[in-house]
């Protein structure tokens, strides 16, 4: 069984490919990602499913829980993704030859899956390894890979399949938005597949999906993000209140970052007795999956890459404010930055 990422050495193609056939079982298998997925996630689950069906006939069902809020990722998941279905509450799972986890782990803090329930495959490329993943059968979970599709990528291409232009497109638009373009976390591995998966596209749906229209709540929460945002020294915090959708803090993150004297942004928000994070960091030394993990709450559970993080931390006993404080503090002291802050507007 193996423990180790697929670029350990000494195991051949052949024999990955094996182990991972082995560990699906006849089918059907659950495919599940993490809440609120993203482009990445969307696309790691359809080419996992696609691996599935084309190299061994291995029939499979993707479900995903929480909401797809951003334009673009709504854009996603109705052209490129389709075959998602939304399921909040996992049930009969005994019904699977196997359940896979694409861009999360186990102990993540953010799917749906049961504490006590063991996945039989994992593949993701967040930090931290879950101490949880060597219960696993199957993992796959390489940090230093700036994007899950990534990994799906090299199984595909290690089992000769050929990529159908809306896969790639969606693949690609992960890839892209997971690393900005290569320029945030990504390896080698990454660049490769980059170009690659380039002469695949279907260029008019990318279009599309990366200028997907943006309705009046995506305007009235930008303005309502830039109006809260304190600016301390090169770091900024907002605390954003009540969020209509989930990944709203990740949004305003990743505008306020682009500020020119910025090298961090914390962002802030409740939904549905839940506090939302998200951690943006402009440069490769600061690296935002490390500073979750010293910012975040027990209870709560974090985990990033490169330079973008988030995390969500339950509201049991504490208010929303009490608990953005006690993170705000944390965050402004682990990146020094502890002095009188003013208003960024």
């Amino acid at each position: 069984m193996r423990k180790s990422a697929i670029s350990s050495q000494g195991t051949s193609n052949l024999v990955r490919l094996s182990q991972l056939r082995a560990t699906a079982g006849p089918g059907p298998v659950l495919i599940l990602t993490h809440d609120n997925p993203d482009p990445d996630a969307l696309a790691s689950g359809k080419a996992l499913a696609t691996l599935l069906s084309r190299a061994w006939h291995i029939p499979s069902r993707l479900a995903y829980s929480g909401t797809v809020a951003r334009a673009d990722n709504r854009s996603v998941l109705k052209h490129l993704t389709p075959e998602w279905e939304h399921q909040d509450l996992l049930n009969d799972l005994d019904r699977y030859s196997a359940v896979a986890l694409v861009d999360t782990q186990p102990g993540a803090g953010n799917n749906r899956l049961p504490s006590i329930f063991v996945p039989h495959i994992a593949i993701d490329h967040h930090h931290p390894i879950r101490e949880t993943i060597g219960t696993v059968k199957y993992t796959d979970i390489q940090p230093e890979v700036g994007s899950t599709v990534t990994l799906l990528y090299e199984y595909l291409e290690m089992a000769e399949i050929d990529i159908d232009p809306v896969l790639a497109t969606a693949m690609f638009y992960g890839l892209k938005t997971d690393t900005r373009g290569l320029s945030r976390g990504a390896s080698p591995a990454d660049e490769s597949a980059y170009i690659k998966l380039l002469s695949h596209l279907d260029h008019k749906l990318l279009v599309s999906v990366e200028f997907a229209g943006l309705d009046r709540d995506y305007f009235r929460a930008l303005n309502q993000g830039l109006g809260v945002a304190w600016l301390f020294g090169r770091a900024i915090v907002a605390r954003l209140g009540k969020l209509k959708w989930p990944d709203q803090c990740a949004e305003i993150a990743d505008v306020l970052i682009r500020f020119e004297d910025a090298h961090a942004v914390l962002c802030q928000g409740e939904h549905d007795g839940i506090l939302n994070l998200s951690m943006r960091t402009k440069f490769m030394e600061e690296d935002a999956g490390q500073l979750v993990q010293r910012v975040v709450v027990s209870p709560g559970k974090a985990g990033g890459h490169g330079s973008m993080a988030g995390g969500q931390v339950p509201l049991v006993g504490t208010t929303a404010d009490q608990m953005m404080e006690e993170i705000e503090t944390r965050f402004l002291k682990a990146v020094h930055e502890e002095g009188e802050g003013e208003l960024l507007l």
